[in-house]
């Protein structure tokens, strides 16, 4: 069989096509593990508020009715309140909305900035200017994946600050109930 040759041309172009490609790839691999985890970190913080409020109703709405008989278990029932209510608290601090409003003309995104891509950046914006904004991010490759690349570290900022907040609700909820459980035992016996 004859050898196959492929000119120079085609070789470069060809990588240029492969590596475009691959970035895209990332891009898009990265985005969608970022959306992922912060869907994760919004439902594992709504099944704390979720229990921990269906706690808080059940034992303040028990203990209401009974007073006489939860009397003697006062502090464990304040335990399990304090516990369920911290829980809570940072479990919403962790799905918070965190919004910051920025004030970019087209003059910054013409000097290369700002970015774009959060929408509080460009709310400021007309529609108008906002198009021509956008079509010049899109126009340099490097403004473009310079843009992305702090998108991407700015969502990465707010997982990180939703998934210790979510710690902290977990640890609160696991510590809460082991002292919360050994005070029923000491205060029942």
């Amino acid at each position: 069989m004859p050898e196959v040759t492929i000119s120079e041309n085609t070789k470069i172009s060809q990588l240029q096509e492969f590596h475009d490609s691959g970035v895209s790839a990332f891009f898009r691999v990265l985005s969608n593990n970022l959306n992922q985890q912060n869907m994760l970190a919004d439902n594992k913080a709504n099944i704390m508020i979720s229990i921990n409020t269906v706690v808080l109703s059940l034992v303040i709405g028990s203990s209401a009715r009974n007073i006489e008989y939860w009397d003697q278990l006062f502090v464990p029932m304040i335990m399990l309140v304090l516990t369920s209510l911290l829980t809570t608290v940072f479990a919403v601090l962790a799905t918070r909305p965190n919004f910051k409003k920025g004030n970019f003309s087209q003059d910054d995104v013409n000097n290369k900035k700002s970015t774009l891509l959060f929408f509080g950046n460009f709310t400021s914006l007309s529609a108008q200017e906002f198009e021509s904004s956008m079509l010049t991010i899109l126009k340099d490759d490097e403004y473009l994946y310079r843009s992305l690349l702090a998108d991407f570290y700015g969502q990465g900022n707010v997982l990180k600050r939703k998934y210790i907040l979510l710690k902290y609700s977990y640890t609160f909820f696991l510590f809460g109930l082991v002292c919360t459980t050994i005070m029923f035992g000491i205060y029942m016996y």
